[in-house]
């Protein structure tokens, strides 16, 4: 399936009653850059991406791999103002083998422990599970990010295992990535117990 295909059938907004998971542009990453200056969001990632103009880059490449078809990235817009709050994205899509991964996921400060994970969370795994008939979708993290592991773990995702020194992180720390994985033999009854407020 060629990224022409991806894009018009599957890279498509993703929206309920709260958020608006919209296909990035460069726009959004302008809007992006004022939400970047608080150093805790960062914490976990691979890199740190406190200066807007390195948060630019990094959300300029996301977007360059999503026109390719490698990766289907989006910003996280709140309905309610059309205020852009963060990003998330679905990568390595492997679509003879009908796998995912989601991540490359964050928000800005203000919004963290908001509930919006959990919108978040349930557009992408609809979307991925009902509409692109995805079989495996993946969710990675560093092991020492128990905030996310649980996160993981309330939307229904199981360890799968380890991979050893993985990455290397900002610290220059090699990082153990956790994976976990939700199937599609076990979304309906994710949906119904997890998201039944959805």
């Amino acid at each position: 399936m060629g990224s022409s295909s991806i894009n018009d059938t599957f890279y498509i907004p993703l929206s309920d009653d709260k958020i608006v998971l919209s296909p990035l542009t460069e726009s959004h990453i302008q809007q992006m850059r004022r939400l970047s200056g608080d150093s805790d969001i960062w914490t976990w990632y691979t890199e740190d991406l406190t200066n807007p103009d390195d948060l630019t880059n990094w959300m300029t490449k996301c977007l360059i791999e999503s026109e390719k078809g490698e990766k289907m990235s989006y910003a996280v817009v709140l309905k309610e103002t059309y205020e852009v709050i963060g990003a998330t994205s679905y990568g390595h899509i492997d679509w003879e083998e009908k796998g995912i991964e989601i991540g490359w996921t964050w928000l800005g400060a203000d919004y963290i422990g908001q509930g919006v994970n959990k919108h978040m969370k349930f557009l992408m795994l609809t979307h991925a599970f009902e509409v692109m008939e995805i079989e495996r979708l993946e969710l990675r993290t560093d092991e020492r990010n128990l905030r996310s592991r649980k996160a993981m773990e309330k939307i229904g995702a199981k360890h799968d295992g380890t991979l050893r020194s993985h990455r290397s992180t900002q610290s220059s720390r090699r990082r153990d990535t956790v994976v976990y994985s939700i199937l599609k033999s076990e979304w309906s009854n994710i949906r119904k117990t997890i998201f039944s407020d959805f």
